[in-house]
């Protein structure tokens, strides 16, 4: 069978998409990639790549396609705007050379942004084929989240424009697969839509350790009397990094409690900044962005892994990826959010949920797990490693996947 996979982040950028469409090789599928010059999260193209060169046009079996887009840039709204319309925009120019193939299915990627779907829908609509739409942010409130809106007036022409759109892009999809329990409520008795909808959570994806890769505390400054709460993931809006600073500013100096955050994003700059100002460049650190194969290493040196969502009507029913891949590697959860996530922990028995937003709770958590022995920290971190075995298992959860392509598609 023979499926084309639209995403606007693929290989080299690191998202789960990549290890999706390995699976699906590895279960016989073809697969072709309609996808965009890498470019996040730094914001600018990476090397090798730009609009006259296009990189490699296959990895791992899987042909690849990039469109040209504008550089996102950083704590710019509306470069990455025009970096999310560009794609869209300019996938349909790609659309003639598709003329000639045969597909089975179209499967869209669909975190952010979600006019990602738009060149998927007419390619499904041109070649008569099913549409599945895998979404992991539901639109218009992620973007609303986006743009550092709070609340929205819903009498607002912007409010109905987006609404009105974001549910026409939804009603293209056949199958939605999505990934929180919390999206099908959403989709259904809020935008009204009749498609199928199948749970499909994230998993936690094979990572290929980068063996000659080694890290220790005393390099990165640290010592081993220190407790190290580390994040990796984007730092913008929606995360709140901020707050997890104002909660570590709180508690005395002779606490030996660090913030370890791995990662890029809009808001990293103004962060820095902070931390520098308050004088809090001792407790925390800041790594950048850290390659995936690398991730491991830089983790093991951590006592807590921690997670941080705003307290948003669709935040609070999303579960972010790196939860599993916390939870694949041992690691105690610190969940500052509300929700799914904070369930997830809770079920797990692997962490701590703390609320979202509440500074104060935060930062007495950050002391309680930092009292815990080793052994209890251990025992956390191991109920993760279970529960994340049984639940978000890779090879189950691509199982979902398979039997939806061939329930749509009828083969």
């Amino acid at each position: 069978m023979k499926i084309l996979v639209v995403s606007q982040y693929y290989w080299p950028e690191v998202f789960r998409i990549t290890d999706i469409c390995a699976g699906l090789i590895e279960r016989g599928y073809e697969v072709d990639v309609l996808t965009s010059l890498p470019n996040v999260p730094q914001g600018r193209f990476y090397e090798g790549y730009d609009w006259f060169h296009r990189g490699d046009k296959e990895h791992d079996g899987v042909r690849i396609d990039r469109v040209g887009v504008f550089e996102r840039t950083k704590s710019n709204k509306v470069m990455w705007a025009l970096n999310c319309a560009s794609f869209a925009i300019n996938s349909l120019f790609h659309l003639p050379k598709y003329r000639g193939k045969h597909y089975d299915a179209v499967f869209v990627f669909n975190n952010s942004p979600v006019t990602v779907i738009l060149p998927a829908m007419v390619i499904s609509a041109l070649k008569k084929i099913p549409n599945l739409i895998y979404i992991l942010d539901i639109w218009p409130e992620s973007l609303y989240s986006l743009l550092g809106i709070s609340h929205i007036n819903k009498s607002s022409l912007f409010y109905k424009f987006s609404s009105a759109f974001c549910k026409w892009l939804y009603r293209s999809g056949d199958t939605l697969l999505i990934s929180s329990k919390g999206f099908e409520e959403k989709l259904k008795k809020e935008m009204g839509l009749s498609a199928r909808i199948t749970y499909f959570p994230n998993y936690a994806e094979n990572i290929d350790i980068d063996k000659d890769f080694h890290i220790s505390r005393c390099e990165l400054g640290y010592t081993d009397d220190d407790f190290i709460i580390g994040f990796a993931g984007g730092m913008g809006p929606a995360q709140g990094i901020d707050l997890a600073i104002d909660a570590i500013e709180r508690i005395p100096d002779n606490k030996n409690i660090k913030l370890l955050l791995m990662g890029d994003g809009t808001e990293l700059n103004k962060l820095r900044d902070r931390v520098k100002a308050n004088g809090l460049t001792d407790r925390v650190t800041f790594l950048g962005w850290v390659p995936l194969n690398r991730l491991p290493e830089y983790m093991g040196i951590c006592d807590v892994m921690m997670m941080c969502l705003k307290d948003n009507e669709v935040l609070n029913i999303t579960v972010p990826a790196k939860l599993q891949t916390y939870m694949s590697c041992s690691k105690p959860v610190l969940a500052f959010m509300n929700g799914a996530g904070a369930e997830v922990v809770e079920e797990a028995m692997c962490g701590v949920a703390v609320p979202a937003e509440n500074v104060e709770a935060l930062s007495d958590a950050y002391v309680y797990l930092s009292s815990l022995s080793r052994e209890e920290l251990q025992l956390l971190g191991n109920n993760g490693k279970t529960f994340c075995g049984t639940t978000f298992e890779r090879e189950h959860v691509l199982d979902i996947l398979d039997k939806e392509i061939h329930l749509v598609t009828g083969k």
